[in-house]
């Protein structure tokens, strides 16, 4: 029987007891589920009905002994990239599948939220399955895209993108190329470059987050 590739990770209940939407957080390099879990609990307060989930990426990362990875860090080549980008969206998609299974809901109940590496997941996976999710936050990330991106498209949805302008790890630029792109591409895309943050998520990104979710959810 072929194995199922599955992942799991800390998760927090809706603060009203009753769950009609779903946050994933997706994290960075080398991190766990517990690094982003956290904001769940800050935004619980004006999504009272909302489920956050945090998985672990699917790999053990091998520069940090309690971390994840989503893909190897050092691959550069864009087949190397893809590769890894493809080897792990059957986890993605599988947890996806079971968290809506699980609560009943729809594609249009959830929403995407990334950092760095967990970004580049989202941006790349979520367009290319048909109604896939409400939107996408990607937090200092970037839009790897293969030679046939464009065509492999199937869904569309509200994306906001935050990045420091200081960022020492992905260059700002990289959310300003995506999210022109993505415009082009027929999506609604809101881009903030924050001065002064580094490779990470400020108050300020914090909020415009909560903001974008409840927009999107019509809270």
């Amino acid at each position: 029987m072929k194995e199922k590739k599955s992942i799991d990770g800390p998760s927090i209940e809706p603060i009203s007891g009753k769950i009609e939407k779903i946050v994933i957080f997706l994290h960075g390099y080398g991190s766990n589920g517990e690094d982003l879990i956290t904001i769940g609990s800050r935004w619980s307060q004006e999504v009272p009905n909302t489920i956050f989930y945090s998985p672990n990426a699917p790999f053990l990362c091998p520069a940090s002994p309690e971390g994840f990875e989503w893909f190897k860090l050092f691959e550069r080549t864009e087949e190397e990239i893809k590769k890894g980008l493809e080897e792990a969206g059957p986890y993605l998609y599988n947890f996806i599948n079971e968290v809506l299974g699980k609560h009943k809901l729809e594609s249009k109940d959830l929403l995407i939220v990334g950092f760095s590496q967990g970004t580049i997941m989202s941006l790349y996976h979520l367009n290319k399955k048909k109604n896939s999710c409400a939107g996408i936050i990607g937090y200092s990330g970037y839009l790897f895209e293969n030679k046939n991106f464009t065509n492999e498209v199937k869904s569309k949805f509200p994306v906001f993108l935050y990045h420091g302008k200081n960022d020492e790890v992905i260059n700002s630029d990289a959310s300003e190329i995506a999210a022109k792109r993505l415009s082009e591409l027929g999506f609604e895309v809101t881009l903030l470059i924050q001065n002064n943050l580094g490779h990470g998520i400020d108050e300020n990104g914090l909020d415009q987050g909560k903001e974008f979710i409840k927009k999107v959810f019509k809270l």
